[in-house]
């Protein structure tokens, strides 16, 4: 994927700076701690930019007013530096004000060495600084090229979709067809790790989006289609552990005691869960029963154990289980999907005939 340097977030903390630059010198306020406070209140997330800028508010007035006691006290010299920085941050730790450490040491030093006719108008003039960079850069976020973690998210969602049908694929060949042997199987556990890490990405563009939505315009449709995928995603995790538990019960070591025409079934029924799965997504979703129907008849066909030490379950009822289990996550999905847009036709029939 080909990345660029002038990104967004590049472009916005330039547009901050310019901003509130001018507006400085309109209103005849040294620039220079409103354009620090501008560049770092420039965040990835409209949320965290809200709340940091809350932070970093009261810090920056923090700041200010220890650079003005330790230069009552102590005038300009080393001590006064050392006072104002060390009581900035002793202080802002003690409020839990960590998001605004950095702008607060900052104005508190830097005021130090700036001709003061008045300290209170020093202190005034420099928090007054600090406020407009932060609202500015705030603002620029929030209305100029806004985040949005739509396009990451369904991005993301479809990679999780295809890499969950690619490990259920990989475990039938190396598990029910022993197609490479017993040797792979750290292969599955590796992959699935991967799959995880990939799902935890997906959950976090997915809060960082409903954290953004506070920010804009009520769009019903925008929330429930992030509704949705958050749904998707509650249930991608549910097929996520049966899909480990797969993955685990392969791993006892136990002989697959089925036959070619067994572990065609079971693999059919496989693949009708990927291709299902595929449609999570759509309306146009599957609803070809026969494999699960067959294969819901071979798992009541096992015998059970009659001695324990060998497990209570065999490894054909445990896969089995598994796998219809997660067709029947799938399916709930889909149940709903077909529910949904059945009570948007009936909607709009009665607005068409009303």
């Amino acid at each position: 994927m080909k990345k660029y340097f002038i990104g967004s977030r590049v472009i916005k903390t330039g547009i901050a700076v310019f901003f509130t630059a001018l507006i400085c010198e309109i209103v005849h306020i040294s620039p220079a701690f409103a354009v620090i406070a501008a560049i770092v209140t420039i965040e990835p997330t409209i949320h965290a930019s809200i709340q940091k800028g809350l932070i970093r508010l009261p810090a920056s007035m923090v700041g200010a007013a220890f650079s003005v006691l330790s230069i009552y006290l102590f005038g300009a010299s080393p001590l006064t530096y050392t006072a104002a920085a060390f009581l900035t941050i002793l202080v802002c730790f003690k409020l839990k004000l960590h998001a605004g450490l950095i702008v607060a040491t900052i104005t508190a030093v830097a005021m130090i060495d700036v001709e003061h006719t008045s300290l209170w108008a020093d202190f005034w003039a420099r928090l007054g600084g600090s406020v407009i960079g932060i609202i500015i850069s705030t603002l620029v976020n929030m209305f100029i090229l806004p985040p949005d973690y739509w396009k990451k998210s369904r991005e993301q969602l479809d990679l999780v979709i295809v890499h969950t049908n690619e490990l259920l694929r990989a475990f039938v060949d190396i598990r029910i067809w022993k197609a490479q042997g017993n040797q792979p199987g750290h292969i599955l556990s590796e992959s699935f790790r991967k799959l995880t890490d990939e799902r935890l990405l997906l959950e976090q563009y997915i809060q960082q989006q409903q954290k953004e939505l506070r920010y804009q315009l009520p769009n019903s449709a925008a929330k429930v289609l992030l509704d949705k995928e958050a749904a998707l995603t509650e249930k991608l995790k549910l097929i996520h552990y049966h899909l480990w538990n797969l993955i685990h019960a392969g791993r006892s070591g136990k002989e697959l005691k089925w036959n070619t025409e067994q572990r065609r079934r079971f693999t059919e029924a496989a693949e009708a869960v990927q291709a299902n799965l595929l449609h999570w997504m759509k309306e146009d979703t599957l609803e070809d029963e026969k494999q699960f129907q067959d294969l819901f008849e071979l798992f009541w066909s096992i015998e059970m154990p009659t001695d324990h030490h060998e497990g209570y379950f065999p490894i054909e009822s445990t896969y089995l289980y598994e796998l219809l289990s997660i067709h029947q996550l799938v399916d709930d999905q889909q149940s709903g999907e077909r529910q949904l847009h059945k009570q948007k036709e009936a909607m709009l029939s009665g607005y068409s005939s009303g």
